[in-house]
């Protein structure tokens, strides 16, 4: 993942020098290329052109005419980034994301702002505190309402955009807010569970793609086979639990029965060793 956050950059990088070299006015790089530039998802649904390079302006007579260039007014704070062998200024990964907002939906903006705030500290690039301080000091931008929304969805260190999708659900589900990458002590080592509740010892995990491969399904048979026997229920959550309005409801269903079971096992079991340790 890593190797293909850092080519897609290069190539934005290019674009935006090859677009600055067209205008002799400072180039300030935004939206869907600066949040690409930053390692983050583009939306598949996002309504901007990606054949074009999108920039920022702060009022609109300050729009130009340069050849493969889109302008944009945006009223948020000013907060850009410029590498000294780079022709052009990039918008910080908290304005690229508040920009985004009026141009996508709120789960994809969740997605977003995830990706920046990624556990690997390669491709962290941002805090959930920074975004919200830049909502906080930008009150006019079109799409702050989005931004809004989408906050309490966001969970920091997280590894993939489908944890992001996770998160949300659960939370919707009413079951409170997951702790992202738990991490459980094992007697040979320990274990990051994508998503967790401590409280009754539930984790959902996401099965991507490659748990397909043989290696990994053998290491994770392994590991849920740790996980249970020290008391942890193990969900497997797929892409298509996320993929209707039905199957999500069926899932959030599924979830408020596992975990509320659970809760209830585990304030029963509490119950019952507190009277009879008092006996």
């Amino acid at each position: 993942m890593q190797s293909g956050i850092v080519a897609s950059r290069r190539r934005e990088r290019k674009r935006c020098n090859d677009a600055a070299q067209r205008t002799n006015a400072p180039l300030h790089v935004g939206y869907l290329n600066a949040i690409r530039y930053w390692g983050a998802p583009v939306p598949r649904e996002c309504g901007l052109s990606d054949d074009v390079i999108h920039v920022s302006v702060p009022q609109a007579g300050m729009r130009k005419q340069v050849k493969g260039v889109s302008f944009h007014v945006f009223r948020g704070t000013e907060s850009y980034r410029k590498e000294h062998y780079e022709r052009f200024w990039v918008a910080s990964p908290a304005m690229a994301w508040a920009q985004m907002a009026n141009h996508c939906g709120v789960e994809d903006l969740a997605a977003i702002g995830a990706a920046l705030l990624s556990r690997d500290r390669r491709r962290k690039v941002a805090t959930l505190d920074e975004l919200r301080g830049y909502v906080a000091a930008s009150p006019r931008f079109a799409g702050r309402k989005n931004c809004l929304a989408a906050l309490p969805y966001i969970v920091e260190n997280t590894d993939s955009p489908p944890e992001t999708a996770l998160f949300r659900l659960l939370c919707d589900a009413g079951l409170g807010r997951p702790v992202p990458n738990h991490r459980v002590n094992l007697t040979n080592g320990y274990v990051l569970l994508d998503m967790a509740y401590p409280d009754c010892r539930v984790a959902f995990e996401y099965q991507g793609y490659h748990h397909a491969d043989p290696g990994v399904m053998m290491a994770d048979a392994s590991r849920i086979g740790r996980l249970q026997a020290n008391g942890w229920t193990i969900v497997y959550v797929t892409a298509n639990d996320f993929r209707t309005s039905e199957s999500k409801r069926e899932f959030m269903d599924r979830a408020r029965t596992i975990v509320n079971r659970q809760r209830y096992l585990a304030a029963f079991c509490t119950m019952w060793l507190a009277a009879n340790h008092s006996q």
